[in-house]
């Protein structure tokens, strides 16, 4: 027998449980992974990521892109987060880090610490970031802005767009993202175009994007 959540019925439809709340397509928002909560997240084949939710505002993950399989040398990082509700469900504070590198290559450091607000719930909301990367131990002099937000539409559907405004030495790109995710079971299929935008792009350029989210240690559990 399945144990159903009654919370989760509307309607008298299942509305199952967002796989990834924590995040967008890949940016993350306020909100944290509670204790024994986890996910694997796969991006376009070859990126893959596992987070943990070690307390209700603590989680760690760790991703690879693993080139060794091609004999290629192999990015790899680790992705610690904190999290805290401001009030409860409506308002959440968070901070974190990339911090990565690539096996088998010297200087080779990469990352970005960010701090990011997030109004609204787990389901419907709007996130501002800001962030400052790095990469071979030099410093961005700039940061990097993220607005992202969700929008739940049905018991199984997300609409979702994450955007960025990364500076450079030459001015700043922008990279504005839409799509949206479909739960299947318990699992969330991502899936969006990357427009990037800036003085020097002259052409319409658009990038598919592909996610798979598979959750676990959820503490309900959806109808089959």
């Amino acid at each position: 027998m399945t144990a159903v959540n009654t919370k989760n019925l509307k309607n008298g439809a299942y509305w199952f449980e967002n796989p990834q709340s924590t995040r967008y397509l890949f940016a993350p928002n306020g909100y944290g992974l509670r204790a024994g909560e986890g996910y694997y997240q796969n991006i376009t084949v070859v990126v893959n990521q596992i987070s943990v939710g070690i307390t209700d505002n603590v989680s760690i993950g760790l991703g690879t892109v693993p080139l060794f399989l091609f004999g290629a040398s192999t990015p790899v990082w680790v992705l610690p987060k904190v999290s805290f509700p401001v009030v409860k469900d409506k308002f959440n504070v968070g901070a974190g880090a990339l911090v990565g590198t690539v096996m088998g290559e010297e200087s080779a450091g990469f990352g970005i610490v960010y701090g990011i607000t997030t109004l609204g719930s787990r389901d419907k909301n709007i996130s501002l970031g800001l962030g400052y990367g790095y990469a071979g131990g030099d410093w961005a002099r700039t940061p990097t802005l993220t607005l992202s937000g969700m929008l739940r539409t049905g018991n199984r559907g997300y609409l979702l767009t994450e955007n960025y405004l990364i500076g450079t030495a030459d001015g700043s790109i922008g990279l504005i993202t839409f799509g949206g995710r479909r739960i299947i079971k318990k699992v969330g299929l991502d899936f969006g175009l990357v427009l990037p935008a800036g003085s020097e792009i002259d052409s319409f350029i658009a990038i598919p994007f592909l996610g798979l989210t598979v959750p676990f240690g959820q503490k309900t559990t959806p109808q089959p």
